[in-house]
């Protein structure tokens, strides 16, 4: 017989506890998903995510800068959309990351041996800080949940492996400005992928 608790009065998913197994039932679907039994003890939750955007809140209101207090938020969103990404709450590496742009691949066959950090960057298709402001904007508007990230994740949460001078160019042309979605500002520093 499982025993089953809801996570939170925000979040009407409830969770299963089987002998060596922990299971979401989401919102009531008639799916039961079977989480990995070496899944991360370091997954971020959306109940985790509402505490961070008030941990943000409570700063800002105590006169952190935005800066300062948006950190921890930054970093359980990247963790979250990682995990649920089917990654590991590790740092990105780029030996995690599928999407290679054209250039670096190239650099990749002509210098397999090459050290990554010399070589490449693991690139936020949305800026860390933006996609830690849509999760925020979410809880704001009380519209935080498992089904609302699920759509964030699949719409901004992107990597990609780029050349160092992918990076420069990124960054002089899209550091600041906003992009409906991460291939419009790849796009936007000349950035190109197979396929």
């Amino acid at each position: 017989m499982p025993l089953s608790c809801s996570l939170s009065n925000r979040s009407k998913a409830k969770i299963f506890w089987f002998p060596n197994r922990l299971w979401y039932d989401l919102r009531k679907s008639a799916a039961i998903i079977p989480l990995d039994e070496k899944a991360s003890r370091n997954a971020v939750t959306v109940d985790h995510l509402a505490l961070a955007c008030r941990h943000f809140e409570e700063m800002v209101d105590a006169g952190v800068t935005e800066n300062g207090a948006i950190r921890t938020l930054e970093l359980f969103a990247d963790v979250y959309a990682k995990v649920h990404s089917g990654g590991s709450a590790t740092p990105h590496h780029v030996s995690q990351v599928d999407l290679w742009s054209l250039e670096a691949k190239k650099l990749r066959e002509r210098f397999p041996e090459a050290r990554p950090r010399d070589c490449y960057r693991v690139e936020h298709g949305t800026p860390r800080r933006g996609f830690a402001r849509k999760v925020l904007e979410l809880y704001r508007e009380d519209r935080l949940s498992e089904k609302a990230m699920v759509r964030l994740v699949k719409r901004y949460w992107k990597l990609a492996v780029i050349t160092l001078e992918e990076d420069r160019e990124l960054n002089k042309v899209a550091r600041s400005k906003t992009f409906e979605t991460p291939e419009e500002r790849w796009a936007a520093a000349g950035i190109k992928f197979s396929g």
